[in-house]
């Protein structure tokens, strides 16, 4: 076999070996559900009276409420009693369902192992060599960490790129492809108005980094 043609076969190899990366999305890096809380099946007009109380509940710790909104805030709440439920405990239920929600968006997926993958999500720059990045945050949201709170940590993710990638627009989406593995860490970032700590959950040996297509 000439060199030319083992050449080829290699440039072949190559590029079928990141195309054929899987692609993934920012949820596949939250961890999956461990708990739950049950909910009842409520029918349209229960759930109405839900949200009436509740708005009503909401808005009365910004403004007094007419005598008609608080008798409408009664019936709803009688609506609910004659169904077979209390306001407060449905409620109080809901309020659980989200903190155990919010809880595991921020978690961080400590099995998290993916070989060959690739994502899109844009690039925060932390070691430059001239116009070229060796190291950067890759993010879900473009402006993050700069213009916008950082996203939590099982939605950021350290890339290292031995060769490089030209940095050209901010604000256009990548494509990096490689091995993601857990590493969670604090990164003080500086920018030009000051300082600030990122939290990592993610890193990311990648094998290739380009602008996406569309």
């Amino acid at each position: 076999m000439t060199l030319r043609k083992l050449s080829s076969l290699l440039f072949i190899f190559a590029s079928f070996s990141t195309t054929s990366a899987e692609m993934i999305q920012w949820k596949d890096l939250i961890p999956p559900a461990t708990e739950t809380i049950e909910l009842p099946a409520l029918s349209k007009p229960q759930v109405s009276h839900l949200y009436n109380i509740l708005n009503y509940r909401n808005t009365s710790q910004r403004r007094d409420m007419s005598d008609a909104e608080s008798q409408q805030y009664q019936k709803d709440i009688g609506a609910l009693r004659t169904s077979g439920y209390e306001a407060d405990d449905l409620l109080k239920l809901r309020d659980e369902a989200l903190a155990i929600e919010r809880r595991r968006l921020s978690t961080v997926n400590m099995q998290l192992n993916l070989s060959n993958v690739s994502i899109p999500g844009f690039l925060v720059s932390l070691e430059m060599e001239g116009m070229l990045t060796t190291k950067f945050l890759l993010v879900p949201t473009a402006g993050a960490c700069i213009h916008t709170p950082p996203p939590p940590a099982n939605q950021t993710v350290i890339v290292e790129l031995e060769k490089g990638f030209e940095l050209q627009d901010l604000y256009k989406v990548i494509v990096v492809t490689g091995d993601i593995v857990t590493n969670q860490q604090d990164l003080p970032i500086s920018f030009i108005d000051g300082t600030e700590v990122v939290s990592t959950g993610y890193s990311m040996s990648a094998v290739s980094v380009e602008y996406a297509a569309y």
